[in-house]
């Protein structure tokens, strides 16, 4: 499953205990999209701490074949969402939970809502109980009526073309290197910039290719700290960072996400490598 930045965000939030309880996606893809949220609702529903290799309970196999009751699904039926299925809904979700956290809601293409069905929501949304979370799904948020739009965060989910989103496999080995240099041998890096990987990198997009393998391997190392989850062979080397708390992670991230903003506009490559270095230290 191709994860994305919407779901390192929830999960984020929920570590952190500012979940919020209403969230509208958009997305090119609501099929992965809802593929990233029943992977979250694994992580937040679990009775005791989440692996994805647990086999104490049923409670992820409920949720992958969406047959979990305090699950619930809302799509058109013909072109519309109806009045009537929100009301359901809201029937349905009048008691707590008996399996799991939280109940859940996803409205799938939620530009369907009709003024009727929205305004049904309204209470829903605007006065939720602790135990309620609800997803609107959408491939154009400016789609959605205003008011159910203002009432939720809106976090954007996409996806490129496996064409477009494949990198070198030679550049996840360089980045894995590269972390390691700087995490271990910071006196020592900006020399590593110069001569090795200066040298190593032709054009922008081969910049781009480094430093989203960068980002790749933060994100892959955070969600294996906060789920427990096994770290993959090819990290081996970098095993002693998850020693470093989750903000590390996510500081880390943050920063190369301004990095990979700045190549819009600079790309004299050992500057920005020097930067990575030098005001990256402070981040540890």
């Amino acid at each position: 499953m191709q994860e994305s930045q919407a779901l390192q965000k929830l999960l984020t939030s929920y570590h952190e205990g500012c979940l919020a309880h209403a969230f509208l996606l958009e997305t090119n893809d609501q099929e992965k999209c809802i593929e990233n949220l029943l992977q979250f609702l694994k992580v937040i529903n679990c009775p005791q701490e989440f692996r994805e290799d647990c086999t104490e309970c049923n409670l992820c196999h409920l949720i992958e074949t969406r047959n979990l009751p305090s699950l619930v699904f809302v799509s058109p039926e013909t072109t519309t969402i109806k009045k009537e299925q929100i009301l359901e809904l809201k029937h349905l979700f009048q008691t707590k939970p008996t399996f799991s956290k939280y109940n859940v809601y996803i409205i799938e293409n939620a530009e369907c809502l009709n003024a009727s069905s929205a305004n049904t929501m309204l209470k829903f949304i605007e006065e939720p109980e602790d135990f309620i979370l609800g997803f609107f799904i959408t491939n154009n948020k400016e789609n959605i009526i205003d008011t159910v739009r203002s009432r939720c965060q809106i976090l954007l989910d996409y996806y490129s073309g496996e064409e477009n989103h494949s990198i070198p496999k030679i550049w996840q080995s360089i980045a894995l290197n590269y972390i390691k240099e700087v995490s271990v041998a910071f006196d020592a890096a900006l020399l590593y910039n110069k001569d090795v990987l200066n040298p190593l990198i032709h054009d922008r997009k081969e910049l781009l290719y480094l430093f989203q393998s960068i980002f790749d391997i933060y994100h892959s190392l955070y969600l294996c700290k906060i789920t427990n989850s096994s770290l993959d062979d090819s990290f081996e080397d970098l095993r002693f960072l998850l020693k470093k708390n989750p903000d590390y992670f996510l500081n880390k991230m943050n920063f190369v996400r301004e990095i990979l903003d700045e190549l819009n506009f600079n790309l004299n490559t050992l500057l920005i490598l020097d930067r990575f270095v030098l005001e990256g230290s402070d981040l540890s």
